[in-house]
C-alpha cells in the first residue's frame, strides 16, 4: 500500500522550479532546507526555508525592521493539515489547515509523487510564482528507517 511508503520524516535533497519555457528558478534560493513529515493518522507538515536567510539584528522576532521581516517571510514556506493519496493518479493532496502564506489556509496543494529507493519526488501543479506560473520539483530524503 503506498500510504505506508508517506509515513515518516523527509529531509530536503534538492527544490527546482521550471516555467513553461523550462527556465530553472529556485524561487526560495539555491539553498534549501526542508522537512516534511507525514503520520499513519492522516496528518502532514512541511517547512521550507532558504538555507541562507539573514538574521535579525534584534533577538525579538517581534523587533525586526520591515526589510529583515520581508526577507524572512518570502524566503520560507511553512503549512500542515491533513493529507489523502490518490494511487490511480499519483498525487498526494495536502489539506491545508494552517500555513505561513495565508492565501493557502483552506487549499488543496496537490503534489504528484514518485518513490525511488529512499528518496520520494514531489511534483507540482503549475503554481504562480513571481511574474509567472511554474512547477517545481521536490526531492526528499527519507530520515532514519522506513516504518
Amino acid at each position: 500500500m503506498v500510504t505506508h511508503a508517506f509515513i515518516g520524516s523527509w529531509s530536503l535533497v534538492s527544490s527546482v522550479f521550471k516555467n513553461e519555457e523550462g527556465t530553472v528558478s529556485h524561487p526560495l534560493g539555491e539553498q534549501v532546507l526542508g522537512r516534511i513529515n507525514y503520520e499513519a493518522n492522516g496528518t502532514m507538515a512541511a517547512q521550507l526555508y532558504s538555507a541562507v536567510r539573514p538574521k535579525f539584528t534584534s533577538s525579538d522576532p517581534a523587533q525586526g525592521t520591515d526589510s529583515e521581516l520581508r526577507s524572512a517571510f518570502i524566503n520560507m514556506i511553512c503549512y500542515y493539515g491533513r493529507y489523502q493519496i490518490d494511487e490511480p493518479d499519483q498525487r498526494v493532496i495536502h489539506q491545508v489547515e494552517g500555513c505561513s502564506f495565508p492565501n493557502w489556509i483552506g487549499s488543496r496543494q496537490v503534489r504528484f509523487y514518485t518513490f525511488t529507493d529512499d528518496k520520494l519526488t514531489l511534483r507540482t501543479v503549475p503554481l504562480q510564482i513571481g511574474n509567472g506560473v511554474q512547477i517545481g520539483e521536490l526531492v526528499w530524503q527519507r530520515i532514519g528507517d522506513a516504518p
